[in-house]
C-alpha cells in the first residue's frame, strides 16, 4: 500500500507491505535521486556506518558519528542491507542529521507520534534535498522536490510486492 503527505515543504512517500523493504530498490528504479550527491547516513543495518580508510581518503567524512559521502558516481558506492536512513544533500550539510527512526519498528512518516514529530523536526532543521528509510514494514521517500516526488510515485508500482521480487539491472550511467 503506497500513501502520501505534504509536510513543512516537504513530499512524502510511504510504501507499507509485508516485505523486508530495502533502498536498493528506491535506488535502482530512481538512480538520480543519489547520484552527484552527499548522502548522510544516520542508519546502516540498524546501526552506525563506518567508512573504511579506503572511503575516507575518497572524501567520505564522519561528522558527530554520522557517515558523510562523497558525491556518489555510481549507486553501488553506498551499503544497503537494510534498517537503512539516508539524509541527501546536494553538498556537505550545514547541519548534520543525528538521529535515525527507521529502527523502530512499524515507523511512519505520515502519523502524529512523538518518534514521527521529531523526525520531521530534524528533516525542518537539517533542510535535505530527499530523506530515503527502510525499516519494518515501511520505506518511506521524504523530498523537497516536487518533480523527483511526482517521478518516484509513478514509478512505485514497480517495487516489489513480496520477497519474490527481483529488482530490474541498473540503467546505464
Amino acid at each position: 500500500m503506497i500513501n502520501s503527505i505534504e509536510r513543512f515543504g516537504y513530499w512524502a512517500l510511504q510504501w507499507s507491505m509485508q516485505w523486508d523493504p530495502s533502498l536498493a530498490d528506491l535506488c535502482t528504479l530512481a538512480p538520480e535521486l543519489i547520484l552527484d550527491k552527499r548522502i548522510a547516513i544516520t542508519s546502516c543495518d540498524s546501526g552506525p556506518f563506518s567508512p573504511s580508510s579506503e572511503n575516507l581518503i575518497a572524501g567520505w567524512q564522519v561528522e558527530n558519528g554520522v557517515a558523510i559521502s562523497r558525491k556518489i558516481a555510481q549507486i553501488t558506492e553506498l551499503p544497503w542491507p537494510g534498517f537503512d536512513e539516508w539524509y541527501v544533500f546536494e553538498n556537505v550539510p550545514c547541519t548534520v542529521p543525528m538521529r535515525s527512526f527507521v529502527n523502530r519498528y512499524g515507523f511512519s512518516v505520515l502519523d502524529e507520534s512523538a518518534a514521527a514529530l521529531s523526525f520531521w523536526e530534524q528533516v525542518q532543521t537539517t533542510n535535505p534535498l530527499h530523506v530515503l528509510g527502510a525499516g519494518t514494514p515501511n520505506m518511506f521517500f521524504v523530498t523537497r522536490d516536487r518533480a523527483s516526488f511526482e517521478q518516484l510515485s509513478s514509478l512505485s508500482t514497480q517495487l516489489p510486492c513480496g520477497p519474490s521480487w527481483t529488482p530490474p539491472k541498473p540503467q546505464s550511467l
